[in-house]
């Protein structure tokens, strides 16, 4: 298969405050060249620019705007064609008036981490396979495995796919994989490695048919499943995924 190659996300970072702003962008964009920040203080001015063209892939909303407020925003966006992912930054978005504001299309994303290096790791995967790679991504995927959520050998399967996917280039498995999402979840390499063992075993005495599909459409069937395949798989089937809904959405 070949991979759809981004040269550089777009990422729209939305708030009032504009040293904010510039604080985010500059970090942004230092820790992670693959991404390119433009920020809107004004949400009428965001919202202008989508309408004319599709100039950003993923929209990060943190707080009220200059002209309006956050569930202002998230109304006026919905309304907007073929809109980029929207993002949720902090705690105030957890309720239930966020819910009604969003669409149930898998467009939306309210994240966990509220701090800069929180969301350089939100965003990290999405550099080479498009936006999709999230949690919401990952759940439903896990979920046609058979795996039971929440799981956290699950959840070091997805760091070590955001990983993977800030990258063109095959990374090491111990030493450039398993390390760095060791190090995210402050445990040990073996630990890491052991969990998402367990995970693959799991999915192999469940058996489910969304696990045997996996497996055939990406060339996993009668073989042992490695760690190093099966990320990689994963990742390309997020890429194929990601490719699917586009074309959807046109």
């Amino acid at each position: 298969m070949t991979e759809r190659r981004i040269s550089k996300l777009r990422v729209a970072l939305l708030s009032y405050d504009e040293r904010e702003l510039r604080v985010r962008k500059n970090y942004l964009e230092e820790q992670n060249p693959a991404l390119e920040c433009v920020c809107y203080h004004s949400g009428e001015a965001f919202l202008d620019e989508v309408r004319q063209r599709r100039s950003v892939d993923i929209v990060v909303l943190s707080s009220q705007l200059e002209d309006m407020d956050g569930y202002e925003f998230l109304k006026r966006l919905n309304m907007v064609r073929n809109r980029p992912l929207l993002l949720l930054q902090g705690d105030s978005w957890y309720g239930d008036t966020t819910a009604a504001c969003l669409r149930p299309d898998g467009f939306n994303y309210v994240m966990e981490r509220s701090s800069l290096m929180g969301l350089l790791q939100d965003l990290r995967g999405s550099s080479e396979a498009g936006v999709f790679w999230g949690p919401p991504f990952c759940r439903e995927l896990y979920t046609e495995w058979g795996i039971r959520l929440p799981d956290m050998n699950s959840e070091y399967l997805t760091s070590a796919l955001q990983i993977v996917c800030a990258t063109e280039r095959k990374l090491a498995l111990r030493k450039e994989i398993l390390q760095n999402v060791a190090e995210e979840h402050n445990t040990s390499v073996a630990a890491i490695d052991c969990g998402i063992r367990r995970l693959v075993d799991a999915a192999e005495k469940r058996n489910t048919e969304g696990w045997q599909k996996f497996k055939q459409d990406y060339g996993l069937m009668g073989q042992s499943v490695t760690l190093s395949k099966l990320i990689y798989a994963a990742r390309q089937k997020l890429i194929d995924t990601d490719s699917q809904i586009r074309k959807a959405r046109r």
